[in-house]
């Protein structure tokens, strides 16, 4: 990594927008991709209960004062995305930087790799996602092969860029796309209705299966 490049400006969907995402499940989120845009099941939610849902402000490797770059830059509404490569050996977050991001009105975190203090986390009830804890961290002061923040980042094959939308709940976490904030947000509210009065419809009634079975040859025994 070679990288060292600290970017203060960002475009950022607007706070009713993150609100109204912030209600509409992950599943839900990810259907209305096109089944594009989740993170994989290893990056899971630490704090059971909550939804983590804000504009992402990205912070490429695990230096702490980089990440603490990032956190000087986010604004309320946003949460850091800390793309620490995966790393499983060494956790690069905990409960005291979470009580401070928590005094500054930042959502949440998504880490790419291992967090701790983990009852902390859940005491304060702020939102986290890793791929899971340890109570081993780096040694600090550490200054990595560089880093950088509000640059494009890459977890698990997906795209981050600084202004999207990231939710994270006991599903999963998917990443939606700035410009795309609005469309999803109308097509997962439609297909919410929609779902809602299908099965309204169908309350108490057979589904019908056993014969659509019979009629694709299936024998009914």
């Amino acid at each position: 990594m070679s990288v060292r490049e600290i970017r203060t400006e960002i475009i950022r969907p607007s706070r009713s927008e993150i609100t109204a995402l912030s209600r509409v499940p992950v599943a839900s989120i990810v259907d209305a991709l096109g089944k594009t845009g989740a993170l994989s099941y290893c990056l899971r939610l630490q704090t059971p209960g909550l939804v983590l849902c804000g504009s992402a402000v990205t912070a490429l490797g695990p230096d702490v004062t980089v990440r603490r770059a990032a956190i000087d830059l986010a604004q309320p509404g946003d949460l850091v995305v800390v793309a620490a490569g995966g790393n499983k050996e060494r956790s690069c977050f905990g409960g005291v930087t979470a009580a401070h991001m928590q005094s500054r009105g930042i959502a949440g975190v998504l880490v790419d790799g291992m967090v701790r203090d983990v009852a902390e986390l859940r005491r304060i009830a702020f939102p986290t996602v890793a791929r899971g804890t340890t109570p081993l961290n780096y040694d600090y002061p550490a200054c990595r092969e560089g880093g950088a923040v509000n640059v494009p980042v890459d977890i698990d094959g997906v795209r981050i860029t600084p202004g999207d939308v990231v939710v994270g709940d006991e599903d999963g976490t998917v990443i939606v796309p700035r410009a795309l904030v609005a469309a999803v947000i109308a097509k997962t509210q439609a297909a919410m209705t929609a779902e809602d009065e299908k099965w309204w419809a169908r309350r108490g009634q057979s589904l019908g299966a056993v014969q659509q079975l019979a009629d694709t040859g299936y024998k009914i025994i």
